[in-house]
């Protein structure tokens, strides 16, 4: 027990301003009967605020009905999917303004239409290829000037190719062959792919090529290739078997590849 009673004469010193009133009230706090309890005298004060308005009062009873908002989990790929979808079913309805539009013998704003549509632009992604460019040269040669490719190709297969530009040289989808893009996202069976608008060409510039935008290629029964820079105006080629890179990127890092037998593309 407190025998100078410092808890009771600070709580006394809200309600009491005279010191020996509240030494009267300590001396007698106990009752002289020992099978009651013992009591503290308190008296209400207004305090140097006054008695607060109802809306700033805290509802306990009110807030015990109240259950926390539980916190919204973000799906990644749900999302990812949904905007793949949505972008794909856009431009495909572009598409099709532009061959309803060819037919009758006008022309289309397609700037306009892409604005409106979100669609993805080649030129938007061109920084992230430079960053690129830059990555798989530091990871691949390094401050080599003459790089052996026997220790190139391992580190080539666990690299990350989101920002390379991908082009088809094989595929099962002969519609396919010569497509070129920038990947926005290496998923576990498909590139995802933005191309560019084809402009100027020799051949006739089908509506899809005017249109540009989103492109999903599926790696398997696919070849792809890409270029790196291993000197200033010098370049390597190279070639990825898309049947053998089903993988995510994340999982590939850590594969150890072994020669083995793939499918073939036709």
């Amino acid at each position: 027990m407190d025998r100078d009673f410092t808890l009771e004469k600070h709580l006394l010193t809200r309600c009491y301003s005279s010191p020996s009133e509240i030494e009267a009230i300590i001396e007698t706090r106990y009752k002289n009967n020992e099978s009651s309890d013992p009591y503290l005298v308190l008296v209400p004060t207004s305090g140097p605020e006054g008695v607060k308005p109802a809306p700033a009062r805290t509802h306990f009873g009110k807030n015990m009905d109240l259950k926390p908002a539980q916190a919204r989990k973000v799906n990644i790929r749900r999302d990812m999917k949904v905007y793949i979808k949505k972008t794909l079913a856009a431009q495909t309805k572009l598409v099709k303004k532009v061959q309803h539009a060819r037919k009758e013998g006008r022309s289309v704003d397609l700037e306009m239409y892409i604005s409106r549509y979100n669609i993805p632009r080649y030129d938007m992604y061109l920084q992230l290829h430079l960053l690129w460019k830059q990555y798989i040269q530091d990871l691949l040669f390094g401050d080599q000037k003459n790089p052996n490719l026997n220790m190139v190709l391992p580190r080539l297969s666990t690299a990350d190719f989101n920002g390379c530009k991908l082009r088809v040289i094989e595929s099962r989808d002969r519609n396919l062959i010569g497509f070129e893009g920038i990947v926005l996202y290496d998923s576990q069976h498909s590139f995802m792919l933005v191309s560019p608008q084809l402009k100027q060409s020799n051949h006739v510039i089908s509506p899809a090529q005017s249109v540009g935008g989103l492109k999903v290629v599926s790696k398997r029964g696919t070849m792809f290739a890409f270029d790196v820079e291993c000197a200033p105006g010098e370049f390597v080629s190279f070639t990825i078997l898309g049947s053998r890179f089903e993988l995510r990127a994340v999982d590939r890092a850590g594969k150890k590849f072994k020669s083995r037998g793939v499918e073939d593309i036709y």
